[in-house]
């Protein structure tokens, strides 16, 4: 059995997702992604050596 990569329902503000998540959802490649990262273009989260994005209302 898979895992289901669309819950059902919406997500909250508190949770975090991944790059990989982020990047699919924005419909840019990862190294888009570090390059905005990087450049102070969206916040994020370090937990450890794991990066992790805050999902946000109408992102």
């Amino acid at each position: 059995m898979g895992m289901d990569t669309h819950p059902s329902s919406p997500r909250t503000e508190l949770e975090l997702i991944t790059e990989q998540e982020l990047a699919r959802h924005l419909k840019i490649c990862r190294r888009q992604l570090y390059n905005w990262r990087v450049a102070g273009l969206i916040p994020y989260f370090k937990m450890g050596k794991a990066v992790r994005f805050r999902v946000t209302e109408g992102a």
